[in-house]
């Protein structure tokens, strides 16, 4: 089965016939023509037809699951219309019969030529300065700035990412940016200085200046021929930067005409402020030529600070090289060399005083002071503690994908309760609108990464700080849910299978909810929580997912998800204390699973008037149950006492008969003096007569 999905909604499951997948009715994948030369790691390319328009080139990248691709660029993506842009079409998620699982496949049309670079180690011929410029820079600059109009960033402007538009290698088209996280594939040398310095997974979604940055080095290799610092290791392209500047690292030896020195020197320039943006781009573009830019290089000490056997003369370097030596910075900083090199060598009173501030916040812990003593020797690098090294917007990323490491977790969480974040932002000269939005939402997420309860926790804080990534719930493991609207089909197709779940809300699913379904769910996880095999957890797992299907599947039916929760909730038969009551309400249950509504077994089960007439019954039948066994302990008692009951009621019998003869005595002796009363009045008349 492969679920149709229109622009990231769910709809009716579609089949698949063998190799030939179908993709929202529209094309077809053959999962048997694999095709390497368009192939986007990790994603994987591979041959597709259009069913009504067979002559149309195209082929479709099987994305990584694992590593989840930028869905929801392809809609944005969509929307750029350029003959210098390999133009994606639709995404979907299918079943993937290679991988045994579920995965994204973004449908894409197909270059008419190969790659520019067919890899980054391999050299090819160098182009005229005028071929890069007009088919590659000024498409290009067209290009981003559309992109950048839309807040998308492309994070993956690299020579083997550029395709030949025809077999006259003239025409340049940049490739695709969304079969993985931003920027987590590119080579050190591509990225930024701040974010070669974070790990791949912490570099985070980056801005304007990433893409301008990439964009040089890209230039750069097609005059040249060469990728730059080719068979250089990451920690020695990372010393080049830091001690000669990228452009310096970058260009090294190759010849480079004044032409092209300016817009390399714009773009390559390390610091972000003086970095060239779209327009001066666009100025040069037109004709505008000023003299190249001095990138201002940092202050150097007057001898180095020694550091793991290796002498660092800068205050970017020498924070660099405490991070990879965490232990020996401590050293550094309790013995007071840092301080002495700093003062007598180094004299940069800026920074003596960010360091002085990182000492008075930060005496009380020994990693939280070395972590602040980093920021303030390079403001602008990324933020790091031990092995996290991220930039404010990465942080989020990287814990994403750490996120089943515990030492991953517990970095993260001290990131946040040592307020790292905003040190950071405090030491920065020029605050960027991302900057404050990034610090906001990791205010955000400080206030559920403690809490316990379902819904809540590290689960909850992955998905607020990443839209794009899917439920990672272990229900879920062979299949890919991009969004909250994928979860009810996914839970069809789960139940499908020869283990039906035995509970349907999970903390991952719970979070996911709490973060992409707009209804309040609050009470229904509060009572999971309380118990998920109880009574009320099972009726409120189905009552959410009977939301989620009343919301968005409304006409669509899940059969076997109704049967799975239909079991799920005959243990809460049991609230009817009515034996006819339950076989009643067990047969109309069995029934409303055949219906695919997942409210029908909810009016059924929860029936309030049905369990309130059940519940009056009960109370009537009890209050008569408890007269009766009332009566029936005085009986026993009676019984199990002959003696006492025969004196008790034998003197009420005994004054009672005394009663009776004082009453007929009483009554005899008024009877005895009336009749003599009588006759003495009756005497005289007698004599007289």
């Amino acid at each position: 089965m492969a679920l149709k999905v229109s622009g990231g909604g769910a709809s009716e499951p579609a089949m698949t016939t063998g190799r030939i997948i179908d993709v929202r009715d529209r094309y077809d994948v053959d999962s048997s023509k694999p095709l390497p030369a368009l192939d986007s790691q990790p994603a994987v390319a591979y041959h597709c037809l259009h069913k009504r328009d067979s002559k149309r080139a195209l082929y479709a990248l099987i994305c990584d699951p694992k590593l989840p691709p930028r869905l929801e660029a392809v809609g944005m993506m969509r929307r750029i219309d350029h003959r210098s842009l390999v133009r994606c079409l639709d995404w979907d998620v299918i079943d993937w019969p290679p991988e045994g699982r579920r995965c994204p496949v973004v449908i894409m049309e197909r270059p008419g030529g190969e790659r520019v670079f067919t890899n980054l180690e391999t050299p090819r011929a160098p182009m005229q300065e005028e071929l890069v410029t007009r088919h590659f820079i000024d498409p290009a600059t067209q290009i981003l700035r559309e992109m950048h109009g839309f807040g998308l960033y492309h994070r993956m402007l690299r020579p083997d990412n550029l395709f030949y538009r025809g077999p006259e290698k003239q025409e340049m088209m940049i490739g695709e940016c969304f079969s993985s996280l931003p920027g987590i594939t590119n080579p050190i040398a591509y990225e930024t200085l701040e974010c070669s310095l974070a790990t791949a997974a912490g570099r985070g979604e980056g801005g304007s200046e990433n893409d301008l940055y990439a964009l040089g080095v890209t230039i750069l290799a097609l005059l040249t021929g060469n990728s730059p610092l080719v068979g250089y290791t990451d920690e020695e392209i990372l010393r080049l930067k830091l001690t000669m500047g990228s452009y310096g690292a970058l260009v090294q030896n190759h010849r480079v005409s004044l032409t092209m020195m300016e817009p390399l020197r714009g773009l390559l320039n390390d610091d972000p402020a003086e970095r060239w943006t779209l327009d001066e781009l666009g100025l040069w573009l037109n004709g505008r030529r000023l003299s190249p830019k001095q990138q201002t290089m940092p202050s150097k000490g007057s001898r180095g600070l020694t550091i793991a056997g290796k002498d660092y003369s800068t205050a970017r370097e020498v924070a660099n090289a405490m991070h990879k030596n965490w232990d020996q910075a401590a050293i550094l900083i309790n013995s007071g060399a840092l301080d002495t090199w700093l003062r007598r060598s180094l004299g940069e009173e800026d920074r003596i005083e960010a360091v002085n501030l990182a000492k008075s916040g930060g005496s009380d812990n020994q990693d939280r002071l070395i972590a602040r003593i980093l920021i303030a020797l390079d403001p602008e690098g990324p933020i790091r503690l031990k092995e996290l090294s991220a930039t404010v917007d990465g942080i989020g990323t990287f814990i994403a994908s750490f996120a089943e490491e515990s030492s991953a977790r517990q970095l993260f969480n001290s990131v946040l309760s040592m307020g790292l974040v905003s040190f950071w932002m405090e030491q920065q000269k020029k605050l960027h609108p991302t900057h404050l939005r990034n610090t906001n939402r990791l205010d955000k997420v400080r206030a559920v990464l403690n809490q316990t309860t379902l819904g809540f926790g590290i689960e909850r804080v992955i998905y607020e700080l990443n839209s794009s990534m899917p439920c990672q719930s272990t229900l879920f493991e062979r299949d890919y849910i991009p969004s909250v609207d994928h979860l009810v089909p996914a839970f069809e197709r789960l139940c499908m299978g020869d283990s039906p779940p035995k509970r349907l809300i999970d903390r991952h699913i719970a979070a996911f909810l709490g973060t992409g379904f707009k209804r309040a769910i609050g009470g229904e996880l509060r009572d999971i929580d309380r118990g998920a095999d109880e009574e009320e957890g099972r009726l409120a797992q189905v009552k959410i997912l009977a939301s989620l299907q009343d919301t968005m599947h409304r006409n669509i039916k899940f059969p076997h998800l109704c049967e799975t929760s239909a079991k799920l909730l005959e243990p809460a038969i049991n609230r009817f204390f009515s034996r006819d009551r339950r076989k009643k309400v067990r047969g109309k249950l069995r029934k409303a699973a055949k219906s695919g509504r997942m409210q029908e077994l909810l009016d059924v089960i929860d029936d309030t008037k049905e369990v309130s007439e059940d519940k009056t019954e009960f109370d009537h039948a009890s209050m008569q149950y408890a007269r009766t066994t009332h009566d029936l302990i005085a009986l026993m008692r009676d019984i199990h006492n002959k003696e006492l009951l025969a004196e008790e009621y034998g003197g009420q019998l005994a004054s009672a008969t005394s009663l009776l003869c004082c009453v007929a005595a009483i009554t005899l002796a008024g009877f005895g003096h009336s009749y003599e009363d009588c006759a003495h009045k009756q005497t005289p008349d007698t004599h007289s007569a």
